[in-house]
């Protein structure tokens, strides 16, 4: 006899092959307030019935389901039951009445109609008086099939009045959610009351908030301080044994901003049910939200939380895109302090550029030392030199770069390297503010993330004639269509960068991609965990070069090791030929067509049950020897033309012709790097690995 609480595994059972009885019973959490449906009663009462069958030498076995709707076949005794079906192991099915086996017309009709008679199965629903023997020609009619129909209904009519119920005591303010939201905890009499340690953590958002720092910003906060998140301070407080991660995510940072129920309002009617029996959620619309002011103890007062609703919609937290940031920044620009500041021409940066320097008053007057350096450049680059070239001459002429100078003529000491970069020299030819214009707002900051961005040149605030010029506009705009030029040649003859192990390589302590960073010796890094010096993968970086050599050497070796295998056996020689494939596949279906026949005979009463029996029993044995022949086979000519084609790759690797992207891309699905330059290869081809 089967438990309640165990699965039945039918390979391992061993039942008499007399008759087996299946008795099924269901207990849906509904069901549980009638004593006439209760598991102990329907106990008694199919064993009552069995024991009126009296069939001998009769096995019985229970399946029991408790606690699960009718209204769909996902319940896992029935379905352990019907794979009994299925493997005629099953000769009778007895229930309570049709709705413990389901409450849906279709599906109830289709087993009870399609399925347990192609199986020789006897269904009986004791209240409902059927028996499938009584109707060994029929199914039972529209009275059966009404049934079916009254069942389905009332599971639907008790899931409206249950769902109708449930809304009457939103409406009352009664508290129907199972557990509190984070930050609170229900109290022996169902309340909720603000829970201490989760309470200061939904306070201490809130006061961020109030600091001007976004979501993205307060969740790192968050972390550093090693706030376990909402899921995982619930199973800390239920006893669970875990180590939190304190990953705060954004979004959830922005529900704890936004939930007006930490002010004492309780909110329900959030999210309504799919479909009858279905699990799945849909959310309503908050105009059909219920709430219910004072409700429970504030976590956060009315002031604190309508002040933290005005920085979210001024900053539009939530919707700043790429696309629409240029737009916000228009749209916000005339609320900012800052912004204002600019468009009077009041000089904001605390220092000035490379070339001038900043006066007590705050205007700016020519250093001549960098603008002389200033001028060479462009003079340099008029004389059409490009970037590089200027940085190199600057380089080896000793001359310190920008920053450098700054912090010498600021009395710093230190050694300048005189390291000058294309990119430095392409900054200083590209300023307009060597034509005497001052230009702000070049850098903002995102309100979202709390990053620096560049907004487009037309949203800068230039004021023209604001200090000395350096550099003339005749000169500054000669020299930018240099630059257009020169930059339009590049893009013509540029390449793609397509270094080897291109999206291949994963962190072996996060698994998230590494980062592949193009410097002079390239290295790979992984970033994820740059704000965790405890990670195992904390700063963690390989030489590009060096991991290229040691995954070309782990292929190479292996194709060494494939090619040189003698034992190759039935790998080579195939006995799996096409033919004989195709000769067994006939055989099987002209089988499943005489097995076909022969049921069509029985259920005609041209033959009788014991010869229908022994015919279907040679047809099964017949089918399955020549489908486990078949599956040899196939898998023989499959290992062949693996084998072939692992061969064919092996030989590939080791030629001079090989090209190690293509045969990087064939091989290797993706590759962790740990600490110590361990390496874990995952391969595609898994043949190609199988001696690793």
């Amino acid at each position: 006899m089967i438990a309640a609480n165990k699965r039945y595994e039918p390979q391992n059972a061993t039942l008499p092959a007399d008759f087996v009885i299946a008795k099924y019973i269901r207990l849906s959490m509904d069901d549980g307030i009638t004593e006439s449906l209760s598991i102990p009663n329907q106990h008694m009462l199919l064993d009552a019935h069995i024991d009126e069958l009296e069939i001998p030498n009769a096995t019985v076995i229970e399946f029991v389901d408790n606690g699960y709707t009718g209204t769909n076949m996902e319940r896992p005794a029935l379905q352990e039951m019907l794979d009994l079906v299925r493997s005629g192991r099953i000769n009778c099915v007895v229930v309570k009445d049709f709705s413990r086996f389901s409450r849906n017309a279709l599906e109830s009709g289709y087993y009870i109609e399609q399925v347990f008679p192609l199986y020789h199965i006897r269904f009986i629903s004791i209240s409902d008086r059927f028996d499938s023997n009584d109707y060994l020609n029929d199914t039972g009619g529209i009275d059966v099939a009404f049934k079916f129909l009254m069942h389905e209904y009332y599971s639907q009519d008790l899931s409206k009045k249950v769902t109708s119920a449930k809304r009457i005591k939103m409406k009352r303010g009664e508290n129907i959610v199972a557990t509190a939201i984070y930050g609170y905890r229900k109290n022996e009499a169902g309340k909720w009351e603000p829970e201490p340690r989760s309470a200061e953590v939904v306070r201490m958002i809130y006061d961020l908030a109030l600091q001007g720092l976004p979501p993205s910003i307060i969740k790192d906060r968050l972390f550093e301080s090693s706030y376990p998140t909402p899921r995982e301070h619930i199973e800390l407080m239920r006893g669970k044994e875990i180590i939190p991660t304190c990953h705060w995510e954004t979004r959830k940072v922005k529900e704890i901003l936004r939930n007006d129920q930490y002010i004492g309002t309780y909110v329900s009617g959030k999210q309504i049910s799919k479909a009858v029996g279905s699990s799945s959620k849909i959310i309503t619309p908050q105009s059909e939200w219920i709430k219910f002011p004072n409700s429970h103890p504030p976590i956060i007062s009315q002031k604190i939380f309508d002040e933290v609703q005005v920085l979210l919609d001024s900053r539009l937290l939530g919707k700043i895109t790429p696309q629409n940031r240029e737009e916000t920044w228009k749209n916000e620009s005339d609320k900012s302090p800052k912004r204002q500041r600019m468009l009077s021409g009041e000089i904001i940066a605390a220092t000035a550029v490379y070339g001038y320097a900043k006066q007590e008053s705050g205007t700016w007057i020519i250093d001549e030392i960098a603008a002389k350096i200033i001028r060479k450049i462009f003079e340099l680059t008029q004389q059409r030199q490009s970037p590089q070239e200027i940085a190199d001459f600057l380089k080896a002429s000793k001359h310190p770069m920008p920053r450098e100078h700054i912090q010498l003529v600021a009395s710093k000491k230190n050694v300048p390297t005189c390291d000058w970069r294309a990119r430095n020299v392409r900054n200083i030819l590209q300023n307009i503010q060597y034509t005497g214009a001052y230009v702000s707002g070049r850098i903002l900051t995102d309100a979202e993330t709390g990053k620096k961005y560049r907004p487009p040149k037309e949203d800068w605030v230039v004021i023209p004639d604001k200090h000395p010029t350096i550099i003339s506009n005749e000169q500054f705009n000669e020299v930018q269509k240099i630059l257009a030029d020169e930059s339009n040649s590049r893009k013509k003859n540029k390449t793609p960068r397509n270094y080897l192990l291109r999206g291949k390589v994963r962190c072996g302590g996060c698994d998230n991609a590494m980062w592949y960073d193009p410097i002079a010796n390239p290295v790979f890094r992984c970033y994820q965990t740059a704000a965790n010096p405890s990670a195992m993968c904390y700063k963690l970086k390989v030489v590009s070069a060096e991991l290229d050599e040691a995954v070309m050497a782990v292929i190479r070796k292996q194709a060494e090791v494939i090619l040189a295998t003698d034992d190759l056996t039935g790998l080579r020689k195939s006995d799996g030929s096409a033919q004989q494939i195709v000769d067994y596949e006939n055989q099987m279906k002209s089988l499943v067509e005489q097995r076909k026949l022969h049921y069509e005979q029985f259920i005609t009463r041209e033959i009788d049950r014991q010869t229908y029996l022994s015919i279907k029993a040679d047809c099964t044995a017949r089918i399955e020897r020549l489908n486990n022949q078949l599956a040899a086979h196939r898998q023989s000519a499959q290992e062949s033309q693996s084998r072939q084609r692992t061969e064919a790759i092996a030989k590939t690797v080791l030629s001079d012709t090989a090209v190690e992207r293509e045969i990087v891309n064939i091989l290797i699905e993706k590759i962790h790097v740990f600490p110590n330059s361990h390496i874990e290869i995952t391969w595609k081809a898994s043949d190609f690995a199988k001696n690793t």
